[in-house]
């Protein structure tokens, strides 16, 4: 088993930062072709690009939630590719809308932007790859979840929740999809260092989240990204339908 991706073509959503810059660059070092997804933040996207290592990565732009957007970053990767081997569902969103603090309208508007970006996104990507992925006869997908799946998300449930469906999405389609030489993973992380999470990890909650791991820290990009690249490699085929927590032991489920 080893991490040598010469050659495989590598789709990351939401590759302009955070966890998903970094899995670009460990999949570059790899020897993949790399697709940098981005949404609005194209300068970022194609700065992220062109410090991959080697030639021939892209930036591909559109909404998620957005299907026609969905079909033009499928087309666009396979026109330049002509296959996709691996997908990587990372982008995400986070808002605080806690129930009681909140009214009726905000809260619609945090459930409708949050399941659509974090659950619906995904899915319809995923129904677009895997179509060609079958054609191929062979293909990885990976999903970007959260611990907040399982220990419930008090202040963003609808956060919560839709990491939830993405966790049965991912296990449901590992077992649809692996007749055809497709194999579903998810990965489950706690705190990770991004801008994401940056805002909660200051002032006095930031000691209480660091001690939530009695390692004393939040995970690094770069652990996410290892583990990315992992399950993408060969030899990890029997992994389906796993769900894989990198959280440090801040919360632990059996």
């Amino acid at each position: 088993m080893g991490n040598n991706m010469k050659d495989q073509v590598v789709l990351i959503t939401g590759a302009s930062g955070g966890i998903g810059s970094v899995t670009a660059a460990q999949f570059a070092d790899a020897d993949a072709k790399v697709i940098v997804h981005y949404n609005s933040q194209q300068e970022k996207a194609e700065i992220v690009c062109n410090k991959l290592k080697g030639k021939g990565h892209i930036t591909i732009s559109g909404d998620l939630t957005n299907p026609k957007d969905i079909d033009k970053i499928v087309e666009q990767a396979l026109s330049a590719f002509g296959r996709i081997d691996v997908l990587v569902n990372n982008a995400g969103v986070y808002f605080e809308h806690p129930i009681d603090k909140i009214d009726f309208t905000e809260w619609q508007k945090a459930w409708n932007s949050t399941i659509n970006t974090n659950l619906i996104g995904p899915a319809n990507l995923t129904f677009r790859v895997a179509k060609e992925m079958i054609k191929q006869g062979s293909g990885k997908i990976i999903n970007i979840s959260s611990r907040g799946a399982f220990r419930g998300e008090p202040t963003a449930p609808a956060y919560g929740a839709s990491k939830a469906g993405l966790n049965a999405m991912g296990q449901s389609l590992a077992v649809a999809l692996a007749p055809h030489n497709i194999f579903v993973y998810t990965i489950a992380p706690g705190f990770v260092e991004t801008a994401m999470a940056r805002p909660h990890l200051t002032g006095d909650r930031k000691k209480a989240i660091l001690n939530q791991s009695p390692i004393g820290r939040v995970a690094k990009p770069e652990e996410i990204a290892k583990t990315v690249v992992f399950l993408a490699s060969e030899g990890t085929d029997f992994l389906t339908g796993c769900i894989i927590d990198v959280n440090g032991a801040s919360y632990l489920r059996s």
